[in-house]
Protein backbone atom coordinates (compact mmCIF):
# COMPACT_ATOMS: atom_id res chain seq x y z
CA UNK A 1 0.00 0.00 0.00
CA UNK A 2 2.94 2.07 0.57
CA UNK A 3 4.07 2.03 -2.90
CA UNK A 4 0.76 2.79 -4.10
CA UNK A 5 0.49 6.24 -1.59
CA UNK A 6 4.19 6.91 -3.21
CA UNK A 7 2.68 6.84 -6.80
CA UNK A 8 -0.60 9.20 -5.62
CA UNK A 9 2.29 11.24 -4.77
CA UNK A 10 4.40 11.67 -7.61
CA UNK A 11 1.23 11.69 -9.84
CA UNK A 12 -0.24 14.62 -7.72
CA UNK A 13 3.06 16.24 -7.38
CA UNK A 14 4.06 16.16 -10.83
CA UNK A 15 1.04 18.22 -11.58
CA UNK A 16 1.09 20.85 -8.83
CA UNK A 17 4.29 21.60 -10.25
CA UNK A 18 3.24 22.03 -13.34
CA UNK A 19 0.30 24.24 -12.39
CA UNK A 20 2.25 26.06 -10.09
CA UNK A 21 5.28 27.05 -13.12
CA UNK A 22 2.76 28.05 -15.39
CA UNK A 23 1.09 30.31 -12.20
CA UNK A 24 5.03 31.41 -11.22
CA UNK A 25 5.71 32.58 -15.22
CA UNK A 26 2.35 34.43 -15.18
CA UNK A 27 2.61 36.02 -11.91
CA UNK A 28 6.30 36.45 -12.09
CA UNK A 29 8.03 36.46 -14.98
CA UNK A 30 8.50 39.91 -16.55
CA UNK A 31 6.91 41.45 -13.18
CA UNK A 32 9.56 40.31 -10.73
CA UNK A 33 12.67 39.29 -13.55
CA UNK A 34 13.28 39.29 -16.75
CA UNK A 35 14.67 36.47 -18.72
CA UNK A 36 14.23 36.16 -22.63
CA UNK A 37 15.61 32.56 -23.13
CA UNK A 38 13.25 30.62 -20.89
CA UNK A 39 10.32 28.92 -21.35
CA UNK A 40 7.06 28.39 -18.90
CA UNK A 41 8.19 25.76 -16.95
CA UNK A 42 12.13 26.66 -17.01
CA UNK A 43 11.29 30.23 -15.48
CA UNK A 44 10.29 28.15 -12.17
CA UNK A 45 13.83 26.69 -11.96
CA UNK A 46 16.97 28.80 -10.73
CA UNK A 47 18.91 30.87 -11.58
CA UNK A 48 15.62 32.98 -12.72
CA UNK A 49 18.02 35.71 -14.50
CA UNK A 50 21.58 34.96 -15.53
CA UNK A 51 24.14 37.51 -14.44
CA UNK A 52 26.07 38.89 -17.40
CA UNK A 53 23.37 37.63 -20.17
CA UNK A 54 22.05 40.60 -22.18
CA UNK A 55 18.41 41.17 -21.38
CA UNK A 56 18.45 39.41 -18.18
CA UNK A 57 18.05 41.47 -14.86
CA UNK A 58 16.04 41.00 -11.77
CA UNK A 59 13.37 43.99 -11.28
CA UNK A 60 12.96 43.30 -7.69
CA UNK A 61 15.58 42.35 -5.25
CA UNK A 62 16.64 38.83 -5.47
CA UNK A 63 16.13 37.79 -2.09
CA UNK A 64 12.36 38.77 -2.70
CA UNK A 65 12.17 36.48 -5.97
CA UNK A 66 13.71 33.79 -4.05
CA UNK A 67 11.83 33.86 -1.10
CA UNK A 68 8.47 33.90 -3.24
CA UNK A 69 9.74 30.78 -4.87
CA UNK A 70 10.42 29.08 -1.77
CA UNK A 71 6.97 29.61 -0.56
CA UNK A 72 5.74 28.12 -4.33
CA UNK A 73 8.40 25.11 -3.96
CA UNK A 74 6.60 24.17 0.02
CA UNK A 75 3.22 24.56 -1.34
CA UNK A 76 4.51 21.96 -3.99
CA UNK A 77 5.86 19.59 -1.79
CA UNK A 78 3.32 19.86 0.81
CA UNK A 79 0.38 19.80 -0.52
CA UNK A 80 0.08 16.81 -3.29
CA UNK A 81 1.16 14.98 0.49
CA UNK A 82 -1.71 16.52 2.04
CA UNK A 83 -4.63 15.37 -0.90
CA UNK A 84 -2.45 12.22 -1.03
CA UNK A 85 -2.99 11.86 2.72
CA UNK A 86 -6.27 12.95 2.47
CA UNK A 87 -7.15 10.26 -0.43
CA UNK A 88 -5.91 7.04 1.54
CA UNK A 89 -7.68 8.18 4.77
CA UNK A 90 -11.19 8.53 2.75
CA UNK A 91 -10.86 5.46 0.76
CA UNK A 92 -8.65 3.31 3.01
CA UNK A 93 -11.53 0.14 3.59
CA UNK A 94 -11.67 0.79 -0.44
CA UNK A 95 -8.25 0.73 -1.03
CA UNK A 96 -7.70 -2.24 1.41
CA UNK A 97 -10.11 -4.34 -0.53
CA UNK A 98 -8.78 -3.65 -4.02
CA UNK A 99 -5.28 -3.18 -3.47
Amino acid sequence: MKSRVILIYGVLFVIFVLVLAMLWHWQMAGNYFMSKERGIILDFLPPFAHAGVDGDFYIKPPYVVYTIWSIYLMIALLLPAVCAWLFVRLYERDLKRAW
